[in-house]
């Protein structure tokens, strides 16, 4: 239930106005009006004193409401999405200066770092909650999210692609020396 219905329902069983519960809370008729419809979402302070009053809890109060949950969430910090950003940039820069410190050369790095990627990438994607996700995601974030997937993949099948011609070819070599060796036959 949406914490504006919830509202309502509570207000309406303690036979209360919404100018009533406005001056309990100390806040303006309009504002209870607009929680009521959705068209705004209480401030956690004001879910606090909603509960109080009531005598209900935040979980009864809330539950249900995607919407509020997240702007809660969200109200006392980043995003998630920036905290993702931010803690990648700083274990880079620290993973850096370490790799650096014990020389660790860059070609190094790709052998190394495939296993780790991968494994971080599909507990990603196991820890997501795809249904609010997909809610979340416009045309243009779906476009631009391909792109970004298909830039990180073509370098990576390239070099599969390459790679397997390339042992291929050596394969194919080293098949014409023994040949020509064992069989006296020349390609």
């Amino acid at each position: 239930m949406k914490i504006g219905e919830q509202l309502q329902r509570q207000r309406q069983i303690n036979h209360l106005s919404q100018s009533d519960l406005a001056e309990k809370l100390h806040i303006s008729r309009q504002s209870i009006s607009k929680w009521e419809n959705g068209s705004t979402l209480p401030s956690f302070a004001n879910v606090v004193a909603i509960s109080d009053l009531f005598q209900i809890s935040l979980d009864e109060l809330i539950r249900g409401d995607a919407d509020l949950m997240n702007k809660m969430e969200n109200e006392h910090g980043t995003s998630k999405s920036a905290d993702i950003v931010m803690y990648g940039v700083i274990i880079a820069v620290i993973g850096f200066a370490i790799l650096k410190l014990i020389g660790v050369s860059g070609n190094a790095l790709s052998d190394w770092f495939t296993l780790p990627i991968i494994v971080c990438f599909i507990g990603f994607l196991y820890s997501v909650r795809w249904r609010d996700f997909n809610k979340a995601l416009t045309k243009s974030a779906v476009i631009w999210g391909a792109v970004w997937v298909a830039l990180i993949l073509v370098p990576e099948f390239y070099s599969f692609i390459q790679g397997f011609i390339e042992g291929n070819r050596d394969a194919g070599h080293a098949l014409g020396v023994i040949l020509t060796i064992t069989l006296g036959i020349s390609f």
